[in-house]
């Protein structure tokens, strides 16, 4: 009886060793393919962040007497060049940001606009302080997560569905075209071809 009980419990373990392989395969497979889907994730957060930017912009210039007031209260100098400087950045960088071109730098602009929205409106407003409670309303500010968001942008690029892209891929096509290596080895192939015929 007790050679039944290992042998069963032998099996049992076997199929949970099997089981458990099963499962760490299918997890392994499920990320490869999210690892390929995720140009899909960064096309959707740069056309958000460019829509809301854009968005933003517009808004701003449409009422930039009330933002040049705003910026005055704020204490930001100039700010009847700050405000349209501002309205106009978020309104252009938006754009490039959604369409993917010139992303990088695009992103890097707006990243200035939010530190300076974080620092003069944003966490004076909230009373954020200096402690574990101020740091969690910190990270709760908007204007931080767009300033992260946009700073994955700078640091991960637009991903391949952007104008960028289009262009990287041309230019990277130009190169090799026009490169010493490819065309000595283009060269030789069609040397090479006619004496393999015959």
């Amino acid at each position: 009886m007790e050679i039944w009980f290992h042998a069963a419990n032998v099996l049992s373990r076997q199929r949970e060793g099997a089981d458990m392989k099963n499962f760490g395969d299918l997890v392994t497979r499920l990320c490869a393919r999210l690892d390929g889907t995720q140009w899909v994730a960064r096309l959707v957060v740069r056309i958000a962040i460019g829509l809301e930017f854009f968005g933003s912009g517009l808004g701003k210039l449409g009422q930039l007497s009330g933002l040049i007031e705003y910026f005055r209260s704020l204490g930001i100098p100039a700010p009847e060049i700050q405000a349209p400087f501002v309205a106009s950045t978020e309104l252009v960088c938006g754009v490039l940001i959604a369409i993917g071109l010139a992303t990088r730098p695009a992103a890097l602009m707006l990243c200035g606009v939010m530190t300076v929205a974080i620092v003069t409106a944003a966490a004076p407003e909230k009373h954020i302080t200096a402690n574990w409670h101020g740091l969690l309303e910190f990270f709760y500010l908007p204007e931080v997560l767009l300033f992260l968001l946009l700073a994955g942008l700078v640091l991960a690029g637009p991903g391949r569905a952007s104008v960028d892209a289009w262009f990287g891929a041309r230019r990277s096509r130009r190169v090799e075209r026009s490169s010493p290596a490819t065309a000595g080895a283009a060269a030789r192939h069609h040397v090479e071809r006619p004496a393999a015929r015959a």
